[in-house]
C-alpha cells in the first residue's frame, strides 16, 4: 500500500510537508488560538499564550507549525545580503494548502519569528545559564544572518557565525535580554511587521535542578529578567507562545509576564497535541490495518490493544473531554507494525517507546526521597486550570500529572490520579526498580501474583524475600524504599491495586484487589508486623470494602534491616478484618 511515510523522529512541520510525510491536521486549533480582533489579522485576540504538555507529546512540532504559519520557509542565502532578502519568500500558502487554516494564511501577512529552545541552555550554575542563553541567541542571530538579515554584528573570522562581544577572559559583555531586544527591533524594521516569539521547553533549566541540592532562586532570577522583556515589549510584539513540560512558579518566574494566558487545561485545546480516536480511525487507520495484517490479528483487536497501551491522557475534564494517545509512541508503533518487527510482539508484548526515549530521572529521585505522586489527591479541575507550583515546595502528584506519568480519572464522582496507560505504568515501574539495581522477570512476577491470588502469604513473603535479596543492601534504607519496590512489582504484575489510599482514619500503604478478597497492606521498617496490623485496625483501613462480597485481609509487613551488605528480612502477620486473626507468624 502506497502511504505517506510516518515520521516518529521528526518534529519539523516544514520537512514533513515538503517531504510528503503524513500530517494529521491540527490547524483548526490554531484558528481558535490565533483568532484576530480585526479583519486583516494584524491584532490577535490571544497575544500571549502558554501550553504545558509532557515530553514527546508534539510540542516542538506545534511550535514549528506556528513558525511556518507566521513566516513560512525562508531560504538561506549563504551570506548577509540585505538587498536579496525578501520577507515574503517563505511560501506560506503552499505549506498550508489543504489544511483547516489555508484560508487564514491568504488573509494575513508574514511576521518574523524568533524561536528559542531553552533545553539548549541548561546549566548547574546561574552564571552558566546566562552564558548558555547568550550562546543560544548567537545561533539565532546566525540563522537570521544566513537568511540575509543585516544584524549589524560581525561574524566569526573563521566562518559565517555571529559571536557577541566578550572580555579577554571569555565572559560576555552583553545581557540575554539586551541581545533579544536588539534582534526583535532589527526584524521588525526589515519585515515592516511586528515579530513573534516562540519559546519551547521554557522550564528545562528548572527541571534540570529537580531532586538536586541546588537553590533554584538565582536561576529563576536570570529567567525572570529574560521573560520580563517580553512584557516590556508588549506593544512591539505580534504574538508570544511558550511551551514546557511543567507549570513551575508562574507567580515567581512569570511575575513580569503576568498577561500570559494558560491554555494547558482549556477544553478547547485538550487534543491540540496528541492523537484522538478519530485520528486513529481516520488518517492513521490504513497503517493500523496494514499492521494488523502483519500481526495476523483483527484490526478491532489491535485497535483495543493500542488503546490500552498508548491512549488515556486527559488534558481537560475527565468524562467530558476526549482522551488522547501519546503521538510519539503511537507513530513509532504504527511505523514498526509495517515491518517484520511486529512478529516479535506476540511474545514480548507491545513496545514501550516512551521508556526508550528516556525517563526523567528527577521523578525517580523524588520518589526515592518519599515524594510519590499517588500519595496525594488532585485539586478540582477548575483549580488545576489556574494552579501554579513553587519549585521549593513541589506537589509530586501535580508534577507527575504535568510530566505525563499521571492523568486524571473520574471515579464514582471523585477526581483521582491514575497512570494513563500500560506503557506509562510499566515504564515508571521499571525505572523505579532500575534505581534499586534490579529487574523483575516473568517467572518472578507470576509467582508473586499467584501467591497473593491464592492467599498463600508464606509463599508470597518467601518470593518477595528472594526478589529483594537481589538488591544491594545499601540501596534499601527505609520504609519508603520498600514501599516503592512493592508498588513497582504490583504495577508489573498488572494486578488491580492502589498505593497510599486516603480514608477517614488516615492512609493505607497498599491495597491489592482480587475478585474474592482484598489485601490491605501496611509496611514498617525495623518495627514489627503487629504494629502494622494495629495501625490497620486503629485507622479502619479497608472498611470501604465491607459492603462488598470481597473478604478484607489485613497484611502487616515488617522489613528488618540487617546491614548495608544484606537485604532486609521480611516478617508478616495477617488478619481477616471482619473476623479474627488467621495467621500470626
Amino acid at each position: 500500500m502506497d502511504l505517506p511515510f510516518l515520521h516518529p523522529d521528526q518534529s519539523g512541520f516544514i520537512p514533513i510537508r515538503r517531504g510528503g510525510g503524513l500530517y494529521v491536521d491540527k490547524t483548526d486549533h490554531l484558528r481558535r488560538l490565533l483568532a484576530p480582533v480585526n479583519g486583516d489579522g494584524s491584532r490577535l485576540r490571544t497575544k500571549y499564550a502558554f501550553l504545558a504538555r509532557p515530553r514527546r507529546f508534539g510540542k516542538t512540532l506545534l511550535v514549528s507549525t506556528l513558525e511556518a504559519y507566521f513566516q513560512g520557509d525562508l531560504p538561506r542565502l549563504g551570506s548577509s545580503n540585505q538587498a536579496a532578502f525578501d520577507p515574503h519568500a517563505g511560501e506560506r500558502e503552499e505549506l498550508f494548502r489543504g489544511t483547516a487554516i489555508e484560508d487564514v494564511i491568504r488573509q494575513t501577512q508574514a511576521q518574523p519569528v524568533v524561536r528559542l529552545n531553552l533545553a539548549m541552555t541548561t546549566s548547574d550554575t546561574p552564571e552558566g545559564l546566562r552564558a548558555r542563553l547568550l550562546e543560544h541567541l548567537e545561533s539565532v542571530y546566525t540563522d537570521w544572518h544566513q537568511r540575509g538579515i543585516e544584524t549589524g554584528l560581525a561574524t566569526d573570522m573563521h566562518g559565517d557565525y555571529i559571536q557577541f562581544a566578550r572580555t579577554p577572559e571569555g565572559a560576555h559583555l552583553v545581557s540575554p535580554s539586551g541581545r533579544m531586544e536588539r534582534l526583535l527591533a532589527t526584524l521588525e524594521r526589515q519585515f515592516d511587521a511586528l515579530p513573534v516569539v516562540l519559546i519551547d521547553e521554557y522550564d528545562a533549566p528548572l527541571t534540570h535542578l529537580l531532586g538536586r541540592d541546588i537553590d533554584p532562586e538565582p536561576f529563576i532570577t536570570v529567567l525572570r529578567e529574560f521573560f520580563g522583556l517580553l512584557k516590556h515589549l508588549e506593544e512591539r510584539l505580534h504574538f508570544v507562545f511558550i511551551t514546557g513540560i511543567s507549570r513551575f512558579a508562574h507567580v515567581n518566574l512569570f511575575s513580569a509576564l503576568n498577561n500570559l494566558k494558560d491554555i494547558s487545561w482549556d477544553p478547547d485545546y485538550s487534543d491540540l497535541c496528541g492523537f484522538t480516536e478519530a485520528d486513529l480511525q481516520g488518517a492513521l487507520l490504513p497503517y493500523l490495518q496494514a499492521g494488523a495484517g502483519n500481526l495476523g490479528a483483527p484490526a478491532t483487536q489491535v485497535m483495543q490493544e493500542l488503546r490500552d497501551h498508548y491512549n488515556g491522557y486527559c488534558f481537560g475534564i475527565p468524562g467530558f473531554d476526549e482522551n488522547v494517545y501519546n503521538p510519539y509512541s503511537l507513530l513509532n508503533c504504527l511505523n514498526d507494525m509495517q515491518g517484520a518487527a511486529a512478529s516479535r510482539w506476540k511474545l514480548l508484548g507491545w513496545p514501550n517507546y516512551w521508556a526508550a526515549s528516556g525517563t526523567p530521572q528527577f521523578l525517580v529521585r523524588m520518589a526515592r526521597q518519599g515524594n510519590f505522586g499517588l500519595s496525594s489527591e488532585p485539586p478540582p479541575v477548575d483549580q488545576l486550570m489556574h494552579a501554579t507550583y513553587d519549585l521549593t515546595n513541589i506537589d509530586s502528584g501535580s508534577l507527575m500529572l504535568q510530566t505525563g506519568y499521571l492523568t486524571l480519572r473520574m471515579d464514582r464522582g471523585r477526581l483521582r490520579y491514575d497512570y494513563p496507560n500500560n506503557e506509562v505504568r510499566l515504564t515508571f515501574s521499571s525505572s523505579l526498580l532500575k534505581s534499586f539495581g534490579r529487574y523483575a522477570n516473568t517467572d518472578e512476577l507470576t509467582g508473586l501474583y499467584s501467591a497473593l491470588a491464592d492467599e498463600d502469604y508464606d509463599a508470597f513473603c518467601a518470593r518477595l524475600h528472594t526478589f529483594m535479596a537481589g538488591i544491594p543492601g545499601e540501596k534499601i534504607a527505609n520504609e519508603t524504599d520498600c514501599h516503592l519496590i512493592l508498588h513497582a512489582l504490583c504495577q508489573l504484575m498488572r494486578v488491580e491495586f492502589q498505593s497510599e489510599v486516603y480514608q477517614l482514619g488516615g492512609r493505607s500503604d497498599l491495597e491489592v484487589v482480587f475478585p474474592g478478597h482484598v489485601c490491605v497492606f501496611e509496611f514498617k521498617y525495623n518495627a514489627s508486623p503487629q504494629v502494622a496490623l494495629e495501625q490497620i485496625e486503629a485507622r479502619d483501613y479497608g472498611r470501604r470494602y465491607f459492603a462488598s462480597s470481597r473478604r478484607v485481609v489485613a497484611v502487616g509487613l515488617n522489613f528488618v534491616g540487617v546491614s548495608p551488605e544484606e537485604s532486609p528480612r521480611i516478617e508478616y502477620q495477617t488478619h481477616i478484618r471482619d473476623s479474627s486473626f488467621s495467621d500470626n507468624r
